[in-house]
C-alpha cells in the first residue's frame, strides 16, 4: 500500500481558488499603487501634509490590509460563507447607523467615522455583505417568491433609510439598482420588477424634491452638468486632461490636472491617467476590470447553487456600476457622484470594500473543499 500524504492547506487553497480571477484583482490592485505612486497623488499629498508620498504610504498600507483580508477571505471553508454574510452584515450595518450619531461631518454630510488614525466610510464595507445577504434570501427556495422579495427589500431599506439621513443619494441609488438586478436574475417577473422600478423612481425622486435642503448638492451638480452654456470647472478640466494626454500621454510626473482640481486622484483619477500616460493606459485599465467583470460573471453562471449564482451576479454588478459610474463623470455623460474606481481611485474603505467584495467573490467560485 501507498503512505498517504497529507497535502498543506497553501496547496489545498491553489489547487481550488480560481487563478485567472485572483490574477486580474492583483493587476488591478497593482496598476492602482503604481498610479498613485508616480502621478494621482502626490500634488494632492503635498498640498494637504506637506509630503508628496503621504497618501500614498496610506494608499499602500490600505491595500496591503485589502490584500490581508482578500486572502483571509479566500482561505475560509466555503460551506461557512452564508454565516460569515450574516455576521458581516450586522456588524457592519451597526457601523453605518453610528455615523448617524458619531460621523464625521464633511461637506455637509456624515458618511464616515473617526478611528483616531484614519476615518472609515462603513458603507463601503457593507455593500459586499448586503449582496450576499440578499442572495441568501433569494435563494432560500422553500419561501415563496413574494416573501423572497419581501425579506430581500427590508434587507435594502435598512442601510438605505441610514444613507439617505447622511445625506448619501448616489449609494442609496446603487444599492437599489444592484438589488433590482438580483431580483430580476432570481426569477421574478419582468412586469413585477418594471413595476417596483417605477415605484423605486417616483419614491427616490419624490425624497429629493420634499427634502431639497437636505439633497441641495444633488441639483447644483445635475443643473451644472445640464447646463448647455458651460460644464462644471472640475469636468472641463478633467476632459482637457484626456485630450492633453491624447493616445500615450504627457509623460510620467507631467499632468497638471491633480494641480487643479482637489479630488483628481479619486473621483477623476482616469484622467489623470490618461493626461500622463494616455488613453492606451486608461484602455488597459478598462479591459482588465471588464474581464473581471466577466470572469465573475461566468463564474456565476457555471456555479451549480443559487446563493453562489446569485451572490456572484451581484458582486460582478457592483464593480461594474461603480467603474461605469466614474468612467461616466470623468467624461461628463453623468453628474459627479464621488463614486471611486474600484482598486485604482485614492480611499482606504473603497479599497478595503473592494477587497472584501472579491476575496468573497474568490471564496465562493472555489471549487470544493475535497475535490
Amino acid at each position: 500500500m501507498f503512505k498517504r500524504y497529507d497535502i498543506s492547506p497553501i496547496a489545498v487553497w491553489w489547487r481550488n481558488i480560481d487563478k485567472a480571477l485572483l490574477s486580474l484583482i492583483l493587476s488591478l490592485l497593482f496598476l492602482g499603487n503604481l498610479f498613485n505612486f508616480l502621478s494621482t497623488s502626490t500634488i494632492p499629498s503635498e498640498k494637504l501634509y506637506d509630503s508628496r508620498y503621504f497618501l500614498f504610504y496610506k494608499h499602500i498600507f490600505f491595500s496591503i490590509v485589502g490584500l490581508f483580508i482578500l486572502f483571509s477571505f479566500s482561505f475560509l471553508k466555503k460551506e461557512k460563507a452564508k454565516l460569515y454574510v450574516i455576521v458581516g452584515f450586522v456588524v457592519f450595518t451597526c457601523l453605518l447607523a453610528l455615523v448617524f450619531f458619531f460621523g464625521v461631518e464633511v461637506k455637509g454630510s456624515k458618511r464616515w467615522l473617526n478611528l483616531i488614525f484614519f476615518r472609515i466610510q462603513p458603507i463601503e464595507f457593507v455593500k459586499p455583505f448586503l449582496i450576499l445577504s440578499i442572495a441568501l434570501v433569494l435563494s432560500r427556495q422553500k419561501y415563496t417568491l413574494s416573501l423572497r422579495f419581501f425579506l430581500s427589500a427590508l434587507f435594502v431599506v435598512i442601510p438605505v433609510i441610514f444613507l439617505l439621513m447622511q445625506p448619501d443619494y448616489s449609494q442609496s441609488l446603487l444599492v437599489i439598482t444592484i438589488w433590482l438586478i438580483m431580483i430580476f436574475i432570481s426569477g421574478i417577473s419582468l412586469l413585477f420588477i418594471s413595476i417596483i422600478a417605477g415605484l423605486v423612481i417616483v419614491t427616490m425622486t419624490s425624497i429629493l424634491f420634499f427634502f431639497q435642503n437636505k439633497f441641495f448638492y444633488i441639483f447644483d451638480r445635475i443643473f451644472s452638468w445640464i447646463s448647455e452654456v458651460e460644464i462644471s470647472y472640475q469636468s472641463e478640466q478633467a476632459l482637457n486632461a484626456i485630450k492633453s494626454g491624447s493616445f500615450f500621454g504627457r509623460g510620467i510626473g507631467e499632468g497638471i490636472l491633480k494641480e487643479k482640481v482637489p479630488e483628481a486622484h479619486t473621483d477623476y483619477v482616469m484622467s489623470v491617467i490618461s493626461e500622463e500616460y494616455g488613453i492606451v493606459i486608461v484602455l488597459l485599465v478598462i479591459s482588465i476590470t471588464m474581464f473581471l467583470i466577466i470572469r465573475i460573471f461566468s463564474l456565476a453562471i457555471n456555479s451549480s447553487e443559487n446563493f453562489y449564482k446569485f451572490s456572484l451576479i451581484g458582486i460582478s454588478s457592483l464593480i461594474a456600476i461603480q467603474s461605469f459610474i466614474n468612467l461616466g463623470v470623468t467624461i461628463n455623460i453623468l453628474p459627479s457622484t464621488g463614486m471611486p474606481f474600484p482598486l485604482i481611485s485614492y480611499g482606504g474603505s473603497s479599497i478595503i470594500g473592494s477587497c472584501i467584495a472579491l476575496g468573497l467573490a474568490l471564496l465562493i467560485s472555489k471549487k470544493n473543499q475535497y475535490e
